[in-house]
């Protein structure tokens, strides 16, 4: 009862600082939407905390650690608690139709699942054993990630280089009572889905939207990431809800959606350090929207700055002031990058071995289950049988696609440590929802979407119809 408090109060906390950020950006979303991304925004933030204590050399203990979070919710949240404005809410949004319980309730039982085991069970993974968690583990002890584990034997791996994404989650879950510390992965995962079920209803039918992010959830792969504690499943998360917002400034170039795609590709460059490439890779997409609105060079610059140095800040921080000026073993990073990158076989290898092993074929039915093929299949519907213009939304996501398919491949190449088996498998989670929004507005998609609200409309029983109000008598009329 104790632990389902804490729980509780945690979610609370990452919420009231998720809502503090969005906020001071300005940005209103439906009430679900906003809500789950609140903790999602709350969660990130708080795992930049206790990694900023330790940069200032503050002891990680109790008070340390949640006084902090403490004193970001309440910083966050000034200018809400001295607005006068109070946010209104519509019960509407939080309606279900009868026909979205199958899916919604399928889906709810993965969620739940989900949050079950990575409750019960350690963790497994040697890329977080031999790093993050036993990091986060002696800091507990000790009130320091500069801790015993550095006294050890770590020639073996390089996991205890990686980015203290988790490494403060688990500190924080640890102490709070959490015996595993990877509850916070669960919190991710729920709130995730709850917030692209309900984007993709905003396009498509809820049963469509609904069988998406069944497919979606259950996938094998996908789905064990999601108790197994590493950091591609928040990154994937964090990756895309940054190309969101910056589809919805393409939109409708409002420039608060616009920062928070950048502190959001921050977070995810701060979860995995080589998604700083699929940042760069973004820029143009940013500087072809300016130069369609006709701004000025030094305006294409200043937000093709922005984006990218938020991104690098994130990136050089934890992985070269860290690493080089506070940790006592060092890392060369240079010694990680392929020395020929002018023979461009092994790239031209890499994206055929990703496309056949990982995309299609029998391995990668185990691993996505039948995502990929209805993107394929949906996509060549809309180019072929429809013979439809891709509308702007759809184009943008496809961009996305193609920054995830180009970039791995290109990663791997220059990082030879990036194995396809391991961690090009795992970063390919990444291009799932990116596709899952292009569906929300593919024509074939859409179309059906239409004629399904045509038969919900004329199936529905008369008796749910609005009454019509009975005439009023004429005022010439006659009285007895």
């Amino acid at each position: 009862m104790i632990q389902l408090l804490t729980a509780i109060l945690l979610v609370a906390v990452h919420f009231l600082t998720g809502y503090g950020v969005l906020s001071l950006f300005k940005v209103k979303l439906k009430p679900v939407m906003h809500g789950s991304l609140s903790i999602l925004l709350g969660v990130a933030v708080a795992s930049i905390l206790p990694f900023l204590l330790q940069l200032a050399y503050i002891p990680l203990t109790t008070l340390t650690v949640f006084g902090s979070l403490i004193a970001a919710m309440l910083l966050l949240n000034i200018k809400v608690l001295l607005s006068k404005e109070k946010p209104a809410l519509s019960k509407s949004d939080f309606s279900l139709q009868l026909y979205e319980l199958p899916f919604v309730g399928l889906i709810a039982f993965l969620v739940f699942l989900s949050i079950w085991r990575s409750y019960v069970l350690p963790p497994t993974p040697r890329d977080l054993l031999s790093g993050p968690e036993a990091i986060a583990e002696f800091a507990v002890r000790e009130h320091t990630f500069i801790n015993s584990i550095f006294n050890l034997s770590l020639e073996s791996t390089n996991n205890q280089f990686k980015p203290p994404f988790i490494t403060c989650l688990q500190l924080i879950y640890k102490m709070a009572g959490f015996p595993f510390g990877q509850w916070w992965l669960g919190v991710i995962v729920a709130s995730f889905i709850v917030f692209l079920y309900n984007l993709l209803k905003q396009t498509i039918h809820p049963i469509l939207a609904g069988a998406l992010v069944f497919f979606f959830m259950a996938a094998p792969e996908m789905y064990g990431y999601t108790f197994m504690a590493l950091f591609d499943y928040a990154n994937m998360v964090y990756f895309f809800l940054s190309c969101y917002f910056l589809f919805e400034y393409f939109r409708g170039q409002d420039k608060q959606h616009f920062y928070v795609a950048t502190l959001l590709m921050a977070f995810a460059v701060y979860i995995r350090s080589e998604t700083l490439v699929l940042a760069a890779m973004l820029v143009p997409a940013i500087l072809f929207v300016a130069w369609k609105q006709k701004a000025g060079i030094k305006q294409m610059a200043i937000f093709a700055g922005v984006f990218m140095v938020a991104a690098f800040l994130f990136y050089w921080i934890p992985q070269s002031l860290y690493i080089k000026h506070y940790l006592p073993a060092q890392y060369d990073m240079g010694a990680l990058i392929r020395s020929d990158l002018f023979n461009l076989a092994p790239l031209w290898k890499r994206f055929g071995d990703m496309t056949s092993q990982l995309m299609f074929g029998e391995w990668a039915k185990q691993l996505w289950g039948y995502i990929i093929y209805i993107f394929m299949i949906c996509l060549v519907a809309e180019l072929v049988i429809f013979r439809a213009k891709l509308n702007v939304t759809a184009r943008n996501w496809l961009y996305a696609v193609l920054v995830v398919y180009v970039g791995l491949p290109v990663l791997g190449f220059v990082l030879p440590l990036m194995d396809l088996d391991h961690t090009t498998k795992r970063g390919l989670m990444k291009i799932l929802p990116l596709m899952l929004l292009y569906l929300a507005n593919n024509q074939l998609l859409l179309k059906l979407t239409a004629w399904l609200n045509q038969f919900e409309y004329t199936a529905a029983p008369a008796a749910t119809a609005p009454l019509k109000p009975a005439p009023k008598k004429a005022a010439t009329q006659k009285k007895k």
